[in-house]
């Protein structure tokens, strides 16, 4: 937030609110292979914050955990720190984040995620109003949990948690006319998010995600408006803007021009970093459709180049069983 805006007393008392709401999301026990998981990356990764967001940390409460991808940021002081590749270091400042297929056996079987990596100060500058594109500060307004940091960090974190949900609720007040509900602005910059990562979610995708999240969009989306320095006042469960802002429309297609070549910079190195990443689509081919492709070593090594090969395989395989 702007230097200016953050001495305003209704703002610190929002930003106390926000910060308050994080911290009771991250208070519960994690489930059981949630906790394995941050437990290995933990070893991987030692002296990082771990930040659990996203559908595993929601819908995976019932799920099998083996049927889960979880998703995790693991967030370090230094890119020194976390890589001692000069080449990762370099394309995670220019294109972040990094990201990193990651398994580890448990008692429920091999349990998966998606693993990127931040530094804290990157993170930071990402989540809030400095970042135009909504790839991170959307996630990041959604509930996260935060594990393995230290007090400093935790409250560094919990602030720019504070600021990502600040930054999603301008600028999906920026969509909105008249009164609204705290779910009707958080539908439509999911919706308009989604848009703008280029993401394929049907329609009712936001709305089983705001049923999972609880009552996170009615508690904090008032306080993030006035953290936003957006006035407002909330009279029978519908809030009321004091000034409205100017329609963000223009700037979410916008993001959705720039999202288009971010998408596709981010799958091409994603194919680099995304080490074992070819194994995880195979299995989530398998697990959708029971199609088993199979992976050989040289499309491990040469993930880029051994990608058309096994996309040929599933669907000649796909045919074959539609045949029979």
């Amino acid at each position: 937030m702007d230097a200016a805006l953050s001495k305003d007393p209704a703002q610190k008392r929002a930003l106390e609110v926000l910060r308050a709401r994080i911290r009771a999301v991250s208070a519960p026990p994690l489930s059981e292979a949630a906790q394995i998981l941050v437990d290995a990356l933990g070893e991987k990764y030692p002296g990082g914050a771990i930040v659990f967001y996203g559908s595993g940390a929601s819908v995976s409460k019932t799920d099998d955990p083996a049927n889960v991808i979880f998703d995790f940021y693991v967030i370090g002081e230094t890119y020194e720190t976390l890589y001692s590749s000069p080449a990762l270091r370099l394309a995670n400042r220019l294109l972040p984040p990094n990201v990193f297929y990651f398994e580890t056996p448990s008692s429920f079987g091999t349990l998966r995620a998606k693993v990127a990596v931040l530094t804290l100060a990157h993170f930071e500058k990402l989540a809030g109003e400095k970042t135009f594109h909504s790839y991170f500060w959307g996630r990041f307004a959604q509930p996260c949990r935060i594990h393995g940091a230290d007090e400093a960090m935790t409250a560094r974190l919990e602030t720019a948690l504070a600021e990502a949900i600040a930054m999603f609720c301008r600028q999906s007040a920026g969509l909105m006319s008249g009164a609204f509900t705290p779910r009707a602005l958080w539908l439509a910059g999911l919706a308009a998010s989604y848009k703008a990562e280029l993401r394929a979610e049907d329609e009712t995708r936001a709305g089983k995600l705001l049923d999972s999240y609880g009552d996170w969009a009615e508690t904090v989306t008032a306080p993030a408006l006035t953290l936003a320095g957006l006035s407002n006042s909330v009279a029978d469960g519908k809030i009321t803007l004091d000034a409205p802002p100017p329609s963000s429309a223009f700037a979410w297609r916008a993001r959705a021009v720039q999202g288009a070549f971010l998408s596709v910079a981010r799958l091409l190195k994603g194919t680099q970093t995304f080490k074992g990443g070819i194994d995880y689509i195979a299995w989530k081919i398998k697990r959708h459709s029971g199609i088993d492709i199979g992976v050989t070593e040289w499309e491990r090594r040469h993930p880029l180049l051994g990608a058309p090969g096994a996309a040929l395989r599933y669907y000649r395989l796909r045919a074959k069983r539609k045949g029979a």
